[in-house]
């Protein structure tokens, strides 16, 4: 009998595929996503609506910054976790961490939007919460590349090192300085933090158009006849 055969969802030595550990991390975002949207809300007063939302402009800020931290966070787990050819246990736990983060979302953007950016505890809140879902990737995208398969080829290897370096050692210090400067500036601690993922944008986008002549380019293939 061939023992490597699947067996419902377990292959083999507590090996599974990863199809259902994506589908539950992409359910999870698109309810942090959900909740999200849920805390733009106006008070029920007889002001105008252009006035409510200038009053309340800070809770839209938050949103479109915790939104553009969650879609970022999205495409770097969708990025290692495509390049995973089976799960095992620690991959299970490891992808626990990163969402039980992301879940923290809601909430610390929450406080950064309700409260005043001047206070910094706010924005202590979200960075210590950016800097763990970072670091939660950066284990995540370690763990990826420490595993054998013919998916690894030099490009997976690659991304995934960059997501490794960048998401356990850059990012979580940026979120650790901007943490520090709430003290002293909380609006620059906050834009320090945009200013990161702004960079890693730019940066991300710059790689994908690079010039081909980058990239080291295969020998063409010999032609019929010759040597």
């Amino acid at each position: 009998m061939d023992d490597s055969r699947p067996v419902g969802d377990e292959l083999i030595d507590g090996q599974f595929r990863p199809e259902r550990m994506n589908a539950l991390a992409d359910g999870i975002f698109a309810v942090v996503l959900t909740l999200l949207v849920l805390e733009l809300k106006l008070p029920e007063t007889d002001e105008s609506i252009l006035t409510l939302i200038r009053d309340d402009v800070r809770v839209f800020v938050a949103w479109l910054i915790s939104f553009l931290v969650l879609a970022r966070f999205w495409l770097v787990h969708h990025a290692v976790t495509a390049r995973l050819q089976v799960c095992r246990i620690g991959t299970l736990v490891l992808n626990f961490g990163v969402l039980g983060t992301v879940s923290l979302l809601p909430f610390s953007a929450d406080l950064l939007g309700t409260e005043r950016v001047s206070e910094p505890w706010s924005t202590i809140v979200f960075a210590v919460n950016v800097g763990l879902i970072s670091l939660s990737l950066g284990l995540l995208a370690r763990h990826a590349l420490r595993e054998r398969g013919p998916l690894h080829s030099a490009q997976s290897r690659t991304v995934l090192s960059g997501h490794r370096s960048h998401h356990l050692y850059v990012l979580p210090a940026v979120a650790l300085a901007s943490a520090l400067l709430a003290f002293v500036h909380p609006y620059v601690a906050v834009g320090l933090l945009v200013a990161e993922f702004l960079v890693a944008a730019a940066w991300g986008g710059w790689r994908v158009r690079a010039p081909s002549h980058l990239v080291r380019n295969p020998a063409p293939p010999a032609l019929e006849g010759s040597p």
